[in-house]
């Protein structure tokens, strides 16, 4: 026991000043701990925006995809729409009523028939 030495502190500014210097170090060893905490919560965050950048990239690749065939289809739809118009057009004209008439369901006495190929469904167009 005789080995065992005493330390002393000595309580003056340059052992005060020394401690508080430790004790602010040790003080910021615990910052330290959570900015790994940190680090991952923002990689989280960052992550879900570019999961839904990443899925909204996805679907806009899947709409230009079915562009052309839409863009057919509306031209389809278009002609078939200008058909319909001229048919309208026609069936408001009692001239043409009349011969449509005739064609489809009946004639006058004595009156003959003849059927062109064109003219088959009565000048009214119908798409196939």
């Amino acid at each position: 026991m005789a080995n065992q030495k005493k330390i002393v502190r000595l309580n003056n500014e340059f052992t005060a000043q020394q401690l508080n210097r430790i004790q602010t170090n040790n003080k910021q060893v615990p910052k330290r701990r959570y900015l790994g905490l940190i680090l991952v919560a923002v990689i989280l965050v960052m992550i879900l925006p570019t999961i839904n950048l990443v899925k909204s990239y996805q679907t806009l690749q899947s709409r230009l995809e079915l562009k052309p065939e839409y863009e057919k289809k509306s031209d389809a739809l278009d002609k078939q729409l200008a058909i319909e118009k001229a048919d309208i057009v026609k069936l408001k004209d009692p001239i043409f009523i009349e011969k449509y008439a005739r064609l489809r369901y009946y004639s006058k006495d004595g009156e003959k028939v003849f059927l062109i190929p064109e003219l088959s469904d009565g000048g009214v167009t119908k798409m196939k």
